[in-house]
């Protein structure tokens, strides 16, 4: 059953068994779960069915971060379905050795294992719409009929990547199930903005919600679930914190830290020496499937080597956009503009004279909007459009800032750094990878060192996957929710979604997301259906 909130004109006060905040992709996909299990089930969204601008700023930040982490006002979408309205529906499972202490990473290690997320997969893969056909590289090499690039190797293997076509959205694929059953009530516009604790119990024992600012509701439940995203949840908890003194997960100051997304760099460019045989790696969807495999270190290569996981697909370029002369040209010009020379000078010089045509070409795009050179677009290799692993560092953090929203909850303050550790690791992880593909024969691969200033500053990218801000652990002094994902000194309070992650691969987080959210609503069918 849909209630919209916005048209509750006077206080009102609901009761059910479970609730659930937040009607992203792990709100719908714990409420589709439990649907038909509980008397009653409400979840309830901020926003509506569709976009609002009101409700979408809500999530801007206190104020613009001082690195180059991007504003999060729009990587997130505050309406039913979340951010599956925009994403690109990329799935690929966590590697086992993600779930594992690596000694050279620092705070790694889940207190769950691979093997305890590994049966949700398959059912995870039919709610993004990937059909459940897994994703051995064999069984796809095979059945596609494509050549796995490294087969063999020692050092470097192929993972799978599936995506759906068109891409899922969540509210739309799975949501009319909760529309028309009348044991879940969904309630849009319904903004939490509090919640009751009790102390004694360590209960929680009613949220409050506004659909209005000073309009405030009450939801009454045995069980909460706060599934409001990566950053979100811990902005929320951080409030409701401050109320009831760090007591909820947050005896340690953990909650907000650890915050970790997807660093994205092209510090590599790869010319085979043939193209034939990397249509795994570069084909067509295949009716409503795409299916593409991307390069990544095997497990003994990343301990031997103390490495970070890096996701390495294939990207066809130009040679307009591979030109090492034109970011050679970028590079001296911004050093010069300050009166200083680069590092790797030599290098940058001998780029700009060996491709001066590119350089040209750049100038007169740019100048002139006029292509000069017939071959600037010609296919010239493939860039390694790379997703990187990042360690979860304490002091990458999300804190509250100063300044409220229009529901008096205070606006976010981020603290993000892509730290000197995993740059090198990255570094050193290309440098195995080359190589590896040199012995085996199968092209050169460059490097791009001498570019690492603009890599990791103005052309940095990000995967937008919030991470780790409510993290699991083994016990209070190292996260804020348990191997069940129930935050600490609670015994009715769980979270969903990404923000529990421990640490997070190299791989989109949606299909884990999916997983354990599966996972946890076997949790609460355990210990809630028949209390």
């Amino acid at each position: 059953m849909l209630l919209n909130g916005s048209k509750l004109n006077d206080r009102s006060s609901f009761e059910a068994d479970i609730c659930v905040m937040g009607g992203g992709v792990a709100g719908i996909v714990l409420a589709r779960e439990l649907l038909g299990s509980f008397k009653k089930i409400i979840l309830l969204e901020s926003g509506g069915e569709n976009y609002t601008q009101d409700a979408q700023e809500l999530y801007a930040p206190s104020t613009k971060n001082k690195s180059y982490y991007p504003d999060p006002t729009y990587s997130r979408l505050r309406f039913l379905g979340g951010a599956s309205n925009h994403w690109e529906n990329n799935t690929s499972p966590l590697d086992p050795m993600d779930f594992e202490n690596r000694s050279w990473i620092p705070n790694s290690g889940w207190p769950i294992s691979f093997n305890d997320l590994e049966s949700f997969y398959p059912k995870a893969e039919v709610y993004c719409g990937v059909k459940g056909n897994g994703y051995d590289t064999d069984e796809w090499v095979n059945k596609l009929a494509y050549t796995d690039l490294v087969k063999g190797s020692k050092v470097l293997e192929t993972g799978i990547a599936k995506a759906a076509v068109p891409s899922t959205r969540f509210y739309a694929a799975h949501g009319q199930p909760l529309v028309e059953n009348s044991s879940i009530q969904v309630i849009t516009f319904a903004n939490v903005v509090d919640l009751d604790f009790d102390e004694q119990t360590q209960k929680i024992q009613k949220v409050f919600f506004e659909t209005k600012p000073g309009l405030r509701h009450e939801v009454k439940a045995k069980a909460f679930v706060m599934c409001f995203g990566g950053i979100e949840n811990a902005r929320m908890l951080l409030t409701f914190n401050k109320k009831y003194k760090n007591k909820i997960g947050n005896y340690h100051d953990n909650v907000g830290r650890y915050f970790m997304d997807h660093p994205t760099v092209r510090a590599a460019n790869f010319y085979p020496h043939t193209h034939k045989g990397l249509e795994l790696y570069t084909g067509d969807p295949i009716g409503d499937l795409n299916v593409k495999g991307f390069l990544e270190l095997k497990k003994d290569s990343l301990a031997l080597h103390e490495l970070s996981n890096i996701r390495m697909p294939l990207q066809p370029a130009t040679k307009y956009e591979m030109s090492d002369g034109i970011s050679s040209h970028h590079i001296l010009g911004d050093a010069f503009s300050e009166g200083e020379l680069p590092e790797d000078f030599g290098a940058h010089i001998l780029n700009y004279v060996k491709d001066i045509d590119m350089v040209v070409e750049a100038v007169s795009r740019k100048a002139f909007d006029k292509k000069l050179f017939d071959d600037a677009d010609d296919i010239a290799g493939y860039q390694f459009a790379m997703m990187l692993e990042q360690t979860p560092h304490r002091d990458n953090r999300i804190r509250l800032g100063d300044k409220l929203d229009p529901y008096g909850i205070a606006r976010i303050e981020i603290d993000w750094e892509f730290k000197k550790d995993d740059q090198e690791r990255m570094w050193r992880g290309l440098e195995v990878t080359a190589n590896e593909l040199g012995a085996l024969s199968l092209g050169r691969l460059r490097v791009l060192k001498e570019r690492s200033a603009r890599l990791m500053g103005d052309q940095l990218g990000y995967g937008h996957h919030h991470m780790g801000t409510t993290r699991m652990s083994k016990d209070y002094k190292h996260g804020v929710v348990d191997a069940k994902q129930k935050v600490f000194g609670t015994n009715n309070f769980f979270i969903g979604g990404s923000s529990v992650f421990s640490t997070g691969g190299h791989v989109p987080p949606t299909l884990t997301i999916v997983a354990m959210s599966i996972r946890l609503a076997e949790t609460i069918l355990t210990e809630y259906l028949y209390d």
